[in-house]
């Protein structure tokens, strides 16, 4: 919007003038804006606070791949300093701060020469020099600095979301990370159970007290088990390298997390909670700097209709004479056939838009809140039923090997090994359960904000339909139905996979 209102100061406030640049000057276009309501709602614009400090200089990736195990707070700083969008959404602020000092510079003054050479050659030739200046009048370049202001503003919380979305991802994928990790000490334990079955079957098989088929079957059951291992430990792996990813440290290596997995999970009212999102939310503070900006573009439209006074000093001297001459000219244009009515209802209507999205996302905000309360409740549901069971499902095993080893009857082998995957089957879903917590918990504390590595302009709160594949991929298929493809291939390529279904 400031990339376009120099020129409506310079260039557009002679009302004689065209007013195309005008009319660009007037807010951002309606493909970047959803459609809403025009009804005014009121917007309170709270005191924009600073930044948070740069985080101290965290330890080089090299020593970080050389340390054995590492720390959640180590990669948030890493990730402060290396993640990109950070970077950038830090570089569009600067090019915001170019603007507003561009906007707010007077107008040049014009210099120029002259010389008048009269057919009568009796009156001489005479020469001299010009200066114009056109004078801004109505406060019109106060406020377009303060309408640059409130997109500094903007830009300033878009930052702030964007380091909440990286820092959210790096804790998500810590615990992706750490989730990968039990699972992987799971898998280790079940093969640790498994080889000493197979002693066990091989032992009682020479003592007559087991048949062959038993033994079969214990091999059968650690090749699979050594299988569900080499499977956690892809899945640790993938998981490392997503958290290099949001991290941006590539040379990061794998390290053995020590937090304690089961430990300082919050627990969350819905009322307390949907109110300090409201209240919180950068990405409402952000939309609330939109509003202002649009009512203070509003009143510069309005100060248009006043007329810029152009100021012209003339100096010359006739030769014949000889003798000096100073003229003044002072001019303003008639605003007669152009009161700038066109963009005055643009900016009416680019202000009822801005507020209608105001409450627009709020309300989506407010949907997704509830979707992460419902899986925030499952997963702690499905966390507490399980961790019931799983001691039961030890029991379980204890008591069957036990039974198989003594020989007592209907305790065959396939017992003993139904035993084991039972139990594999139920910590592993402890494990994801737990991991789930985790995550939907961080999302509903940290203020909703996930999508670390998206552009900055995605990050904003949208609303997903039942049906439709949750998360950011199902919102933009969404969008790419309503507004075909075009739209799509506008965006980042990572993101156009993430709506085909891609890697």
């Amino acid at each position: 919007m400031a990339c376009v209102r120099l020129p409506i100061l310079l260039a557009c406030l002679s009302l004689g003038s065209p007013i195309a640049a005008a009319q660009e000057s007037s807010g951002r276009s309606a493909a970047e804006r959803p459609r809403a309501a025009s009804r005014p709602v009121a917007v309170e614009l709270r005191a924009l606070p600073a930044l948070p400090p740069s985080p101290p200089a965290p330890r080089s990736p090299a020593a970080m791949a050389s340390r054995p195990a590492a720390s959640l707070a180590e990669l948030e700083q890493l990730a402060l300093q290396n993640n990109p969008t950070i970077q950038a959404a830090q570089a569009l602020v600067k090019q915001q701060e170019g603007l507003l000092r561009q906007v707010t510079r007077y107008p040049n003054p014009t210099v120029g020469w002259l010389q008048s050479t009269p057919s009568p050659t009796l009156q001489g030739p005479s020469q001299g020099a010009f200066i114009s200046q056109d004078i801004v009048t109505a406060g019109k370049l106060r406020l377009a600095g303060q309408a640059e202001k409130a997109e500094i503003e903007w830009r300033l919380w878009q930052v702030r979301a964007q380091v909440g979305r990286v820092l959210n991802d790096v804790r998500t994928r810590y615990f992706e990370v750490l989730g990968a990790q039990n699972s992987m000490t799971t898998a280790a334990e079940l093969e640790r159970l498994a080889e000493s079955d197979l002693q066990a079957v091989k032992q009682l098989v020479e003592a007559k007290q087991a048949s062959r088929p038993d033994l079969i079957q214990a091999e059968i059951h650690l090749n699979a088990v050594r299988g569900a291992r080499e499977d956690a430990r892809l899945r640790h792996e993938a998981a490392w390298r997503q958290l290099r990813s949001v991290v941006g440290v590539a040379t990061l290596a794998p390290a053995e997390l020590t937090q304690d997995f089961e430990a300082d999970i919050p627990r969350f009212e819905w009322d307390q909670t949907l109110e300090r999102l409201l209240a919180e939310s950068p990405v409402l503070r952000a939309q609330a700097a939109m509003v202002r900006e649009a009512e203070i573009e509003l009143k510069l439209q309005k100060r248009l209709v006043m007329p810029n006074i152009n100021v012209q000093t003339v100096i010359q001297h006739t030769y014949v004479k000889d003798f000096n001459q100073v003229s003044t000219l002072v001019s303003a244009p008639l605003p007669l056939f152009n009161r700038n009515r066109g963009n005055i209802i643009n900016a009416e209507a680019t202000l009822s838009q801005q507020q209608a999205e105001y409450r627009r996302l709020q309300l989506a905000l407010t949907d997704q809140l509830a979707t992460s309360f419902q899986q925030y409740a499952s997963a702690r549901n499905q966390v507490e039923r399980l961790r019931e069971i799983l001691p039961r499902t030890q029991e379980n095993i204890e008591l069957t090997t036990q039974a198989y080893k003594t020989g007592q009857t209907g305790f065959d082998f396939l017992r003993v090994r139904d035993a084991e995957q039972t139990y594999y089957q139920t910590r592993t879903s402890y494990i994801d359960s737990l991991t789930a917590l985790r995550k939907v918990a961080i999302e509903i504390e940290d203020l909703e904000l996930t999508g670390g590595l998206n552009p900055t302009e995605i990050g904003t709160a949208l609303q997903a339909t039942p049906g439709v594949p949750a998360g950011l991929g199902g919102v933009l298929l969404q969008l790419q139905q309503q507004q075909g493809s075009a739209v799509i291939r506008t965006l980042p390529g990572a993101i156009q996979g993430t709506i085909s279904g891609g890697p």
